[in-house]
């Protein structure tokens, strides 16, 4: 019996990047109406929502589209599976700066990180049914590295029945 433990498709892409939009967009609305209340810093505020517009455009809109990339490419098909046991796990300590959670299974290395949004697929594994740890049996869907969907296969308990 597997159990989902990540699906972009129901896990979505997180509260982070929404929550960040909305600032972005709060910026253009609060610039807007700067710009017909404050004739005298006119110039600055054009000037500085242009760069707010460009930069959260790039930003956002890169985060968001690969979002709908990464679900497109689940739907249709275009990604690679993997199976087989966790090796070399190593957990993110959000405590140290550039640091990222990375395992590997059947030869290959995973790596992601809470605070990468950009690739808009696996960033935690904290609230997970079943805790990561070596030697868990996983299944995995991913493209490039992104962890698309992560299954795991319980350890089955060693009672038997009598």
């Amino acid at each position: 019996m597997w159990i989902t433990l990540y699906d972009v498709s129901r896990d979505g892409i997180g509260v982070i990047p929404w929550f960040l939009a909305a600032i972005w967009v709060a910026g253009i609305i609060f610039g807007g109406i700067s710009i017909k209340r404050n004739p005298i810093g006119r110039i600055f505020v054009s000037l500085w929502l242009v760069f707010w517009l460009v930069a959260g455009g790039f930003g956002y809109g890169g985060v968001f589209y690969q979002y709908a990339a990464n679900l497109r490419a689940l739907r249709t098909g275009s990604y690679e599976t993997l199976e087989g046991p966790i090796e070399n796990l190593h957990r993110q300590n959000p405590m140290k700066k550039g640091d990222s959670e990375h395992f590997v299974v059947d030869g290959r290395e995973f790596e992601y990180s809470s605070a990468n949004l950009g690739g808009s697929g696996l960033r935690s594994s904290t609230n997970f049914k079943v805790a990561l740890k070596n030697g868990l049996y996983v299944k995995l869907w991913h493209r490039g590295g992104i962890i698309y969907r992560l299954d795991a296969s319980p350890p089955q308990s060693s009672s038997l029945p009598r």
